[in-house]
């Protein structure tokens, strides 16, 4: 590798024929669809969303964050109106999605958004995103995306850089890795995977948790630029979900999005739909979960189902309610017995300071 770097840079092989290849190859499709190879999408969708925009045919998309990554795009367009994608990556955060959002509305006529709102992402405040410049309609600068050892590598061994899906159903999903299929199954199969990092810090919170006088920790906002872009797009359906995490998820850090919510609603925008399930059973069945917040794809296909039949649906009418029985659920829920779980393992045991 270092033999090939010296060779690019003292001039011995042109730059311009290796940004030509590089072009030529785009393993993201930022420009074009793949020449002379096999179409794979890849599985990081922080980059790969913009080549799906840049290229395929769609009039509504799923953008959510690793939470709804799982969901189907075949089986979005089969239950509910237009052609579907999912868009969805992990680790994407509110602000992000909008620059996805507002770039999608500028390159396609868009019919509907299915847009996840995790409470503890909710912040008027703009966070750094470092994948802007691929949407801010100037595709000269996407090429710097590959302005890396790893890219010019993968002229020479393709199979580095197309890791990745044949199809669009969902390239970022992670339900069927075997990591993900280990630790479903409820808590028992947290407890065979406690050397995890993830699962001992879950570990580590259940046992040093005190019952305490139940409040949220933070007071959530909708970002301003999310709502305005709504107002200006009235042709488009906002579809709003907010994840059903655990309850064990809110029982070690309750954050309440009842405001917020009411606050959208009470703008009274015909293009909004908000759908949650924290008053149904599944946030109490772990056997759907990996961890405390992400859940197979069985409960995408319940969200789907939802939306099709338009269930689940919170209005002004019911928020208040809806989360008072939250907030019982969450504050009845027993955590005890997990604990008591944990402290039967001695390796973890011995690790409590």
């Amino acid at each position: 590798m270092k033999k090939l770097l010296w060779l690019l840079f003292s001039g011995l092989i042109p730059l311009f024929i290796l940004f030509f290849a590089l072009y030529l190859f785009d393993p993201f499709q930022l420009y074009h669809k793949p020449y002379w190879r096999k179409t794979i999408f890849h599985e990081n969708m922080h980059y790969q969303a913009a080549g799906i925009i840049n290229n395929y045919d769609f009039d509504s998309a799923i953008l959510g964050s690793s939470i709804m990554v799982n969901a189907s795009a075949f089986e979005s367009t089969s239950k509910l109106k237009g052609m579907w994608t999912n868009l969805s990556s992990g680790g994407a955060g509110i602000h992000e999605r909008i620059d996805i959002l507002k770039y999608l509305i500028s390159k396609k006529n868009i019919k509907s958004i299915i847009f996840t709102l995790e409470p503890s992402w909710l912040v008027d405040k703009q966070e750094e995103n470092r994948y802007a410049y691929l949407y801010d309609l100037n595709p000269f600068n996407d090429f710097k995306t590959y302005i890396d050892e790893l890219f010019i590598i993968c002229l020479f061994s393709h199979k580095i850089c197309l890791n990745g899906t044949s199809t669009m159903e969902r390239p970022a999903n992670w339900i069927h890795g075997i990591s993900a299929q280990k630790r479903l199954g409820g808590f028992s199969s947290w407890i065979k995977n406690y050397n995890r990092p993830d699962i001992h810090q879950i570990f580590k919170q259940i046992i040093d948790f005190k019952e305490t006088n139940f409040s949220p920790s933070f007071q959530p906002i909708i970002a301003k630029e999310l709502i305005e872009i709504v107002k200006n797009n009235p042709q488009i359906q906002f579809l709003f979900v907010i994840p059903p995490f655990s309850r064990l998820n809110y029982k070690l850090n309750f954050i309440s999005i009842q405001q917020p919510l009411k606050e959208l609603l009470l703008l009274k925008l015909p293009n909004v739909k908000i759908y949650g399930f924290d008053n149904t059973h599944i946030p109490d069945d772990l056997s759907h979960y990996i961890d405390t917040a992400h859940y197979d794809d069985t409960i995408n296909s319940f969200i789907l189902d939802s939306i099709k039949n338009d269930t689940h649906r919170i209005t002004l009418k019911n928020i208040d309610p809806y989360f008072q029985e939250m907030q019982e659920k969450v504050k009845n829920y027993d955590i005890e017995p997990l604990k008591k779980q944990i402290l039967e393992l001695p390796e973890f045991k011995n690790s409590i300071k």
